[in-house]
């Protein structure tokens, strides 16, 4: 009977008249836990109700797709960052969950304010038909070109010290959300001990020194955005830079920087390309520039060379003055500028292979009076180089370096400056006039070398 009143009892139910919502508890292996099972009410309403959560997903679900695509990286930066940032401070003392990796700063990487890659450039102008070139030049790179005063103390013939002011130019060359880059000269900030920039005339704000190289004569400057002033943030332009390896001799060029100082800011001179490729014997190094007759005074330093296309092609550097001369001004040329400039901002300095000496030629008249042989006199070795390392020491004569026969410091300089840094060099030097000895050399970076 009561088999078949359970019968009974499950036709009932699957008919749905009767409701079942009871808790069965069912022993599971009661030594270790007691597992409790709830069954449904009525198995034809389960079947419909499935089906409708199975469409309802569907549609959720696509929804949920696109929406979490949507706000995945929001919800990222608002709510998932911050809470990991939060517990790794707290139990792992960090400051940061994961680095942030700066992209290394590259010219090829640049947007103009259009937003497009590459350097931008105004039409091509002509200089002789008489179209619009030198107003155009002046409007769209001359709030590009700023003034640069530096500060710093001089010590005079009496040991008394003074501050002292010097005047140059600079070329705005990459504008982020926080700073304003600039490449000027390296003897407009040399020894430099406060800086500051005047954008478009009028508007000053404090610069700090990013990188300098006085090999190249090339440095660069940073000013912080939060230092410029509101009215100015928007109108401050990085000037496009073109290819000086397109430059022909005749060609335009307007000369844009800050002659004599501030007071004549944004003077713009033109001229033409007088030679490419000049070679120019300063002080202390010698340089490859490109030549021109804009007038290029006291305060250009730094300012900008522009060509026939609109576009930077050349740094101004120096001029040559006497009496005698007049219009030959000189600009490190664009192409040579840029890796440095890109080595200065990614790193400060510039990787330069180093012997470690100061030396002295020993010429064909000298060698015979001392009866010495002839080559590169070793005057002082710096501490940390790769020649003080090798056992070089002051009074060694340089004969031989790198299997080639030296017989002076600027073919020495030459031949060093064709390897790399970390590189390991046989050179063979003459130690007490008659003592020949070959040691090995491991060149150095120039900019970690303490002299």
């Amino acid at each position: 009977m009561d088999e078949f009143h359970g019968m009974d009892r499950e036709k009932e139910i699957d008919e749905g008249i009767i409701d079942v919502n009871e808790t069965r508890t069912v022993d599971v292996e009661p030594h270790y836990y007691t597992q409790t099972i709830k069954t449904e009410t009525k198995k034809q309403r389960f079947k419909k109700m499935t089906a409708l959560l199975i469409a309802l997903g569907i549609v959720v679900g696509g929804s949920s797709v696109g929406l979490g695509i949507g706000l995945a990286k929001p919800f990222n930066e608002l709510l998932l960052q911050p809470a990991l940032q939060a517990l790794n401070e707290k139990y792992f003392g960090n400051t940061q969950v994961e680095e942030d990796m700066e992209e290394p700063f590259s010219f090829d990487n640049i947007k103009t304010s259009e937003g497009e890659e590459g350097s931008a450039e105004i039409a091509p102008v002509s200089y002789l038909s008489g179209q619009v070139s030198i107003p155009e030049i002046a409007k769209k790179i001359g709030p590009s070109v700023v003034s640069i005063k530096s500060r710093y103390t001089v010590t005079d013939w009496w040991n008394a010290q003074y501050q002292q002011e010097g005047t140059g130019s600079g070329i705005i060359f990459n504008v982020t959300s926080n700073e304003v880059m600039i490449v000027t000269n390296y003897h407009v900030i040399e020894k430099a001990q406060n800086l500051v920039v005047t954008f478009l005339g009028s508007y000053s704000a404090p610069a700090t020194v990013v990188g300098a190289d006085s090999q190249t004569d090339l440095a660069v400057v940073k000013v912080l955005k939060s230092d410029l002033p509101d009215e100015i943030r928007g109108q401050v332009k990085a000037a496009p830079f073109g290819d000086s390896d397109e430059l022909e001799v005749g060609e335009l060029a307007v000369a844009i920087g800050n002659p004599l100082g501030e007071a004549y800011s944004n003077t713009v001179t033109a001229g033409v390309i007088s030679a490419l490729n000049r070679t120019v014997q300063l002080t202390d190094k010698e340089m490859t520039l490109i030549q021109t007759d804009a007038a290029i005074n006291p305060g250009n330093s730094g300012g900008a060379l522009v060509g026939s296309k609109g576009a930077v092609i050349g740094i101004n550097t120096v001029k040559l003055v006497d009496t005698s001369v007049e219009g030959m001004g000189f600009a490190i040329p664009i192409n040579d500028a840029k890796p440095i400039i890109e080595e200065l901002v990614n790193k400060g300095s510039v990787s330069r292979p180093y012997l470690g000496i100061l030396g002295q030629d020993i010429t064909e008249d000298t060698a015979q009076l001392y009866e010495i042989p002839i080559g590169v006199l070793v005057r002082e070795v710096y501490q940390g180089s790769g020649a003080y390392a090798a056992g070089i020491r002051a009074g060694d004569i340089i004969i031989e370096f790198d299997g080639h026969k030296i017989t002076t410091m600027a073919q020495l300089t030459k031949i060093i400056e064709s390897h790399k840094v970390g590189d390991k060099i046989q050179v063979k030097i003459v130690r007490g006039g008659t003592t020949k000895k070959t040691v090995t050399v491991q060149l150095q970076d120039k900019s970690k070398v303490n002299r």
